[in-house]
């Protein structure tokens, strides 16, 4: 059996963990009883010839409360319904267009605007050729979420690239997207994230000193704005959706005031550094891959909404709009943001600055450097929050399918949120934030995107040969996946020719997952001591955090 998910006397015999008081006369409505129902026996009974369940196939039965109408289920056709048949706590579908939206606008691009300039203008060599940069990885990431909006509405399930690949391509390539979206991914991103918003509160507390002087209590602070937030996403899941919508609008603020400054600057005759634009400008191919790496580092997070397809009420509408809602929006916003720096910043102070914006801001009007600081850590913040919101999914559906340990596809009783996975993932992306550089997360982060897109776009042009009647609620043209992959292939091939050293060892590390795959996975003869133990870590977490295997 997979060491993900087997079957054994000892995990048969738990079959309930009672919460009531000694109260004898006490209901079974206020004491609820927490059932693990067989959930290795439920997989193995679903498993196709290779071992592996599909996505659509599983199901476990869990705790419920009869008073909640939001899981409730009739009994069918007058089927007597026993005593251990409730059925277990799903996600929640709550997330409207609006939700969507502001996910997109808050988790699109993120913060990338305020920081990532500085790399991009170092790869394309001149201010005329990074706007062109920011142009094409912004339309190249638009294309790319319509592609991934397909296979959403067709495949409504926790999981997005990892289910999508797993579905057209195999369950081996679906276990690669899986581990290098979270090892090359989700933790550098959740990192860069809590990072910038750090960085932009210490900024203006401590200006003249260096970044590298602060640096380990910037690190600090992000460290505990994760952490505050992963453990607010587990508990107040409503109430923080409700703060998102107000988490994007900062993002928004903190552009208009720049843009607005830029304008000004632009109708009093400021245009010396953009006289001469593609002065300088990179002639090497593999610079520019590398330019648009970074961009699509800097428009990526998107991917998120896919995770959540579970929870949106409409995907089939909602997920296609958002899309093209979001990317207009930043798209504009980014260009019109980076035209505004080099009305005022010469691109030599650009690329000496990690804090791009609070120096732009500086020069134009001191006063307000606290504003737009704080603005650009609460966009931060968002962006975070909507990935912890969403990320945490990958793993919860890896767990369903066999390919994660069990214990990462539970949900709390109570919550109804994956609270192993989220903190599978908190821990990782601590591990990067200590660990490495912003430039090395970008790389990474930018490797993997291209290669994730191009799994995800080669699955799409599969499935449209291979099962052409499959129900489509949306339907992308034609020629975007194809071209999609033209592109992504052509500036992943030049992006590893101009950096082999760095790009290699972010392939090896994805590499790295077949062995895992290998031994987690295919080998099903393990020592009895090791899958005993295990299953005892996956009982005794069960219990200690309160959590049913979900659905």
């Amino acid at each position: 059996m997979s060491l993900f998910n087997r079957k054994s006397k000892s995990t048969d015999s738990v079959q309930a963990m009672t919460m009531k008081s000694l109260d004898d006369g006490s209901s079974g409505k206020d004491n609820p009883i927490f059932i693990v129902e067989n959930y290795s026996e439920n997989i193995s009974n679903t498993s196709d010839s290779s071992g592996i369940a599909s996505i659509e196939d599983i199901e476990c039965t869990g705790p419920t409360d009869s008073n909640d109408d939001s899981i409730k289920h009739q009994n069918t056709a007058g089927a007597a319904q026993g005593p251990n048949d409730t059925p277990a706590p799903q996600l929640k579908k709550t997330l409207t267009l609006l939700n969507c939206a502001a996910i997109m606008i808050a988790v699109t691009g993120h913060s990338s605007v305020f920081i990532s300039p500085t790399a991009i203008l170092g790869a394309a060599g001149s201010v005329g050729a990074a706007l062109v940069v920011w142009l094409v990885g912004g339309l190249i990431n638009m294309g790319l979420a319509l592609c991934f909006a397909e296979l959403g509405t067709m495949f409504q399930t926790a999981g997005g690239p990892y289910a999508f690949v797993m579905k057209g391509l195999g369950p081996l390539p679906g276990f690669l997207i899986m581990y290098g979206y979270t090892v090359l991914i989700a933790g550098p991103f959740w990192a860069f994230l809590a990072y910038t918003a750090a960085l932009y509160i210490v900024k203006p507390i401590f200006p003249d000193c260096e970044t590298e002087n602060v640096d380990l209590g910037v690190k600090i602070l992000a460290g505990w704005i994760m952490i505050t937030l992963v453990a607010l996403n587990c508990v107040y899941m409503k109430y923080v959706k409700r703060i998102q919508t107000f988490l994007s609008s900062t993002k928004i603020f903190a552009l208009l005031i720049i843009v607005i400054g830029g304008i000004y600057q632009l109708a009093i005759g400021e245009t010396e550094y953009l006289q001469q634009p593609f002065t300088g400008t990179s002639e090497e191919p593999g610079g520019i891959a590398i330019a648009i790496f970074y961009s699509i580092f800097s428009y990526g997070g998107w991917q998120v909404m896919t995770s959540l397809t579970e929870e949106v009420k409409q995907p089939g509408r909602d997920l296609p709009r958002s899309v093209y809602i979001s990317f207009v929006i930043v798209i504009s916003q980014y260009i019109l943001t980076n035209v505004a720096y080099f009305t005022i910043l010469s691109p030599t102070e650009v690329l000496g600055s990690n804090a791009v914006a609070l120096l732009f801001i500086q020069r134009l009007y001191k006063p307000i450097t606290a504003v737009i600081a704080v603005f650009v850590a609460l966009t931060s913040i968002g962006a975070l929050n909507a990935s912890i919101m969403g990320l945490p999914r990958l793993l919860f559906a890896g767990a369903r399918v066999g390919h994660m340990p069990v214990i990462l596809g539970m949900i709390h009783i109570k919550y109804r949120t994956p609270w192993p996975a989220t903190f599978v993932m908190m821990a990782w992306s601590l591990v990067m934030l200590y660990a490495g550089g912003l430039e090395t997360m970008m790389q990474y982060i930018s490797l993997f995107s291209t290669i994730m897109g191009i799994a995800v776009v080669t699955t799409l042009l599969v499935l449209r040969y291979k099962q052409r009647d499959l129900h489509r609620p949306y339907k992308v043209m034609l020629f975007v996946p194809i071209l999609e992959l033209l592109v992504n292939v052509a500036v992943l091939v030049l992006g590893i020719y101009q950096r082999p050293h760095q790009m290699g060892i972010g392939l090896a590390i994805l590499f790295g997952g077949i062995p895992l795959y290998w031994l987690g996975v295919l080998w099903r003869n393990k020592p009895k001591e090791f899958t005993d133990l295990v299953e005892f870590w996956t009982v005794t977490t069960q219990k200690l955090l309160v959590l049913v295997k979900g659905t």
